[in-house]
């Protein structure tokens, strides 16, 4: 790393510091330099169901106690910003909470890297891509990485140097706010030939590379081309980038957008990335992204994560899998519900087995329960 953009990171970080005091938040889109998708002139709008869900109470779990609150004081307590579900094609419960409203912008964390599955996805279907058991050294040939391959980085499991903490230090810390993110993504080394799962951000700067070398557009024009258009969003969104001067887009965490028009994201999949009459994104490509097929078996495969609280939680039931870029729960061998999570909370989930979206966006965590859970229920009540 040179001195200036040592300088330049340093800048940055404690910048940052200074603010939110290294805790991220929700809104911290204002911070950095960001690239606007405008709405659509004709927007697509879901139908409303005349059977609206009143829901008066909640029941969730804390430190795996069973406990019950009133549904509106819970929301407000969690710090849930937004709460929208969707069952055959109608909004069957769509509610703002802490002063926010339908047209308000959230930062959606790590439900960004979805988008990047499916962009990915539409690269290999316009032949950008030739597959995605390709060497990412075949688009990136000055990247140190030997035998990497692009579904390795989809799937987690590429064997990369990655340290998490938020010290200037850690590799989570430089993800996030280091000013040029190309330089840093070509820095990147592998530590091990073993696969395994290791949750980590530098995967998604590696795949940024490799769409805007095989596409030849920045990630912006590909995203907005290619789904964003396509999809009638109701209001403005944004990507964050790296800087100014490297714009590279934060695709491993930096979309905002309002919880509405994300949900017609999640309705894309749900409807196998078909749109209105048009295939926006391959049925494979869909199916195979998120279905519990061809997931290792072996439990080891997620050992990483036994010594986290959350980790021994969702993975020791031998349910819960990741796939490309998605989570996901095998309901029963025949079927599985998959979301996309991030920071403090955020999740859009979706639920074939239902016919169903559900959202929720916050300003923390603000339970102890699982938020993927805490949905499930929700679309699951008659």
């Amino acid at each position: 790393m040179s001195y200036s953009k040592q300088k330049g990171y340093l800048q940055t970080y404690f910048s940052y510091l200074k603010k939110y005091n290294f805790s991220v938040a929700y809104n911290d889109y204002e911070f950095f330099p960001t690239k606007k998708f405008p709405s659509s002139i004709t927007p697509f709008n879901f139908n409303v169901s005349p059977n609206q869900k009143e829901f008066s109470m909640i029941e969730y779990l804390h430190k795996g106690v069973k406990r019950t609150a009133p549904f509106t004081t819970f929301m407000e307590n969690s710090e849930t910003n937004a709460l929208i579900i969707i069952k055959d094609n109608s909004i069957i419960y769509e509610g703002y909470f802490n002063g926010h409203k339908r047209e308000t912008p959230h930062k959606l964390f790590s439900i960004t890297k979805s988008f990047v599955s499916a962009l990915i996805g539409i690269a290999v279907e316009h032949g950008k891509i030739k597959n995605v058991d390709e060497l990412v050294k075949t688009y990136v040939p000055e990247i140190q990485l030997k035998n990497i391959t692009i579904k390795q980085l989809l799937q987690m499991e590429a064997g990369i140097k990655y340290t998490e903490g938020h010290f200037p230090w850690r590799d989570e810390a430089k993800v996030y706010l280091y000013p040029d993110a190309r330089k840093l993504a070509l820095s990147v080394v592998e530590v091990t030939n073993e696969r395994f799962f290791h949750y980590n951000d530098y995967h998604l700067l590696l795949l940024g590379l490799v769409l805007e070398r095989a596409t030849g557009k920045t990630i912006s024009e590909y995203l907005h081309a290619n789904i964003l258009s396509e999809l009638g969003m109701e209001f403005p969104s944004y990507i964050i980038m790296d800087s100014e001067k490297s714009s590279f887009e934060k695709i491993e965490s930096g979309l905002v957008m309002t919880a509405i028009d994300l949900a017609k994201f999640g309705s894309l999949y749900l409807k196998s990335g078909e749109w209105e009459g048009k295939q926006i994104i391959a049925k494979q490509w869909v199916h195979e992204s998120v279905n519990q097929l061809n997931v290792p078996a072996n439990m080891e495969h997620f050992n990483y994560y036994n010594r986290h609280p959350w980790g021994k939680m969702w993975f020791k039931q031998n349910k819960a899998y990741y796939k490309y870029l998605w989570w996901g729960h095998k309901n029963s061998p025949q079927n599985n519900d998959f979301f996309a999570l991030g920071s403090l909370g955020q999740v859009l989930y979706i639920s074939p087995e239902n016919n169903a979206v559900a959202i929720r966006l916050g300003k923390k965590w603000g339970v102890m329960d699982w938020w993927p859970t805490i949905l499930y229920k929700l679309v699951n009540l008659k």
